[in-house]
């Protein structure tokens, strides 16, 4: 239970994180490729990209009970720590294209 606690604020982090992410890409990807540009619909996207951040962390949980041979007593200790890793891994690669786009708009603009 104690990986279920916090799974609502790990899936609000990284939502909050996927917003920034998306509304950065739209802005770059807008001046881009053009006010005109299609840049289509992410809803799809967005939601195989939240089922997968759930089914890594499900594993997170699951890889400690392989861990502690099923005694999560012997794993306490370094839940917290295995959590913060995870989360911190998963907003940074939520946020990768945020950074990545906007350093590729600057550069094409540039040239």
């Amino acid at each position: 239970m104690w990986w279920e606690f916090r799974r609502i604020p790990f899936n609000l982090a990284v939502f909050a994180c996927g917003f920034v992410s998306g509304s950065v890409i739209a802005f770059a990807g807008g001046r881009m490729l053009g006010q005109e540009a299609d840049l289509g619909h992410p809803f799809i996207g967005i939601i195989l990209y939240g089922l997968a951040a759930n089914l890594c962390y499900t594993l997170g949980w699951i890889t400690e009970l392989l861990w502690a041979w099923g005694d999560t007593a012997r794993t306490e200790k370094i839940r917290p720590k295995i959590f913060r890793v995870g989360l911190v891994f998963s907003a940074s690669l939520t946020l990768l294209p945020a950074m990545a786009i906007p350093l590729i708009w600057a550069i094409q603009k540039h040239r």
